[in-house]
């Protein structure tokens, strides 16, 4: 069975965020020995907010509950006398509506007070569509098909917004049978670009697989759609499940490819749970992870390796260094959030015949450059960029027999890799292999120690670095390389990789 993961899943920007500005206020209210309140759940995923509440998030259904202490708006976002009402009380705000939402709050509120009538296109019962009408005094017209614009009054100009997780075409259908019976309207498509991402991917994956996997609260409105969106290519075969454990109530062993989306308020740890169980019970595709040190020899051994065992060689450096090249072109400011999150989720990565195509064009020569060089730190260093990578790199690896090197391949892409092999070296010899490298490639004399201690900088930069720190897996395999030959090496892995295999069939 091939398990493919859809090229869009799982957290959105506005959820990941309000999680956590939500762990970083409990900690807080911890040490101030204060509480901390959320208004109603603070994302529609039950695990996630069982796992809150046991670390001290007290969740009310109502401000008047709350007398003291702190209270974090969801990402859903509130009605506008909400925070007059926090105001009041005293109470400390801790904002954490999605920015698509304070967006289409912001609308309503302007144009409400032109004198428009508000036209929302969602579920009435959403909380934050009740957010939204609260920002035009609740007298907006909430709908759901073309059928209901029966009940819009036509004596004053028409403002249409939607709930961020409503499908294109249902807005699309909506707004045509509006613009048919009101001349004067203004129509902002408040679809959040994450979901438009995840509900096109999802369509894209459920026509190439034979089944589909949907991962989501049974309460969220964007995993719901998807799973509706699933359901309309493949009825029979599309699963909805909130966690890895409901996947024994079903026999997938007759499918031959299965699809994997999830919805934006699951949690990247849940899809990686249900990616490993389905690995383990049914993956027919092989990984194996090279992590290591700068010079100790990852990616001319990976590349080797691959090409003698037929696997596809994945570069996760130079996935970084596309990105990288993306941001140096579109002049972007990595330090603002929202505009490289847009840019994330407008870029298309991936591998062709062992090529980089960033957005469909091969950029190998590209991403070699010194601004790229000069810059790839910075972005590699970046939380929402290795997520992202993160995810097309496991995407690619559920689909084909791969090898792949880096810093955190058997601890963070591929946990669950068939061998994980850690190659060091000695400083001395891999500043030596460095030395080299640069004097054969660039004919220039270099200085010997001047290699080695950027070699040893670099070694404490990223064993020591905040985010996915270059340490063992802890079931991996270490190999010294200082005095080994690269086919002496690779030959090694292959012997490993094959004891591997066949006791695990045995």
């Amino acid at each position: 069975m091939k398990v493919i993961l859809a090229k869009h899943s799982g957290f959105c920007f506005g959820v990941q965020k309000a999680i956590e500005k939500a762990f970083e206020e409990m900690d807080y209210a911890k040490k101030q020995n204060q509480d901390i309140y959320s208004l109603g759940p603070l994302i529609h995923n039950k695990q996630v907010v069982d796992d809150l509440q046991e670390r001290g998030l007290i969740l009310s259904d109502t401000i008047n509950e709350i007398q003291s202490g702190s209270i974090i708006i969801r990402s859903h976002g509130v009605p506008k006398q909400i925070y007059k009402d926090i105001k009041s009380k005293g109470l400390q705000l801790i904002d954490t509506t999605c920015p698509f939402v304070k967006r289409i709050q912001k609308i309503v509120d302007q144009y409400h007070r032109d004198d428009y009538t508000i036209v929302i296109v969602g579920s009435a019962t959403h909380p934050e569509v009740i957010g939204i009408n609260g920002w035009c005094s609740h007298e907006g017209y909430v709908i759901q098909s073309p059928e209901d614009i029966h009940r819009i009054p036509s004596n004053k100009p028409l403002c249409i917004v939607s709930q961020t997780t409503m499908p294109i075409p249902l807005f699309e259908n909506v707004v045509a049978a509006l613009k048919e019976q009101h001349p004067n309207i203004k129509v902002f498509n408040t679809i959040c670009l994450a979901t438009q991402d995840r509900q096109e991917a999802a369509l894209e994956l459920s026509q190439e697989v034979d089944a589909m996997i949907v991962i989501g609260g049974r309460h969220s409105s964007n995993t719901q759609k998807l799973v509706e969106l699933c359901r309309r290519i493949l009825p029979l075969n599309t699963y909805a499940i909130e966690q890895s454990s409901d996947l024994d109530q079903y026999d997938l062993s007759h499918y031959e490819t299965v699809g994997i989306t999830a919805g934006a308020s699951t949690p990247n740890y849940i899809i990686e749970k249900v990616i490993e169980k389905m690995d383990k019970t049914y993956r027919k595709v092989r990984q194996i992870a090279i992590d290591g040190p700068a010079g100790a020899g990852k990616s001319t051994i990976a590349r080797m390796l691959a090409k003698k065992m037929n696997f596809l060689y994945i570069d996760t450096g130079a996935m970084y260094r596309a990105i990288t090249l993306k941001v140096l072109k579109n002049h972007v400011n990595i330090f603002d959030q929202q505009e490289m999150h847009v840019l994330l989720t407008q870029t298309e990565l991936d591998l062709k015949d062992g090529q980089i195509l960033l957005d469909g064009q091969s950029i190998s020569d590209e991403i070699r450059t010194g601004d790229v060089t000069e810059n790839v730190s910075k972005l590699a260093a970046m939380k929402e960029v290795r997520t992202w990578l993160v995810e097309i790199q496991q995407r690619i690896a559920s689909e084909n027999h791969v090898v792949m090197d880096g810093r955190d391949i058997g601890t963070v892409v591929l946990p669950n890799a068939d061998l994980k092999i850690f190659l060091t070296a000695s400083v001395e010899e891999r500043a030596r292999r460095r030395y080299l490298e640069i004097k054969e490639k660039y004919q220039n004399e270099v200085d010997f120690d001047e290699i080695k201690r950027t070699i040893q900088n670099r070694d404490f930069e990223d064993e020591n670095r905040e985010i996915d720190p270059l340490i063992p897996a802890a079931d991996s395999v270490h190999i010294d390389t200082t005095q080994l030959s690269i086919e002496e090496v690779v030959q090694k892995i292959q012997l490993l990789f094959d004891k591997n295999t066949h006791q695990a069939h045995a």
